[in-house]
């Protein structure tokens, strides 16, 4: 009975490491990215509310500081 051979699977070379991680790091970086311009629009829309309820409050008299 003849004897298979097996072939390890090769290692991928030092340049695909790279290119893999970089390409790892890129699509990290642009989620980040992405969650922190969502961050800033929220904080923008939270900003203005605040603003628009101190200048309603103010008008009618009700903004007491306490």
């Amino acid at each position: 009975m003849a004897q298979r051979t097996t072939t390890e699977p090769k290692q991928p070379s030092r340049l695909q490491r790279a290119i893999a991680f970089l390409i790892r790091a890129h699509r990290t970086l642009r989620e980040v990215t992405a969650a922190t311009d969502h961050a800033a629009k929220l904080l923008q829309n939270v900003q203005a509310a605040w603003r628009n309820w101190v200048q309603e409050t103010e008008t009618r008299g009700d903004l007491r500081w306490t």
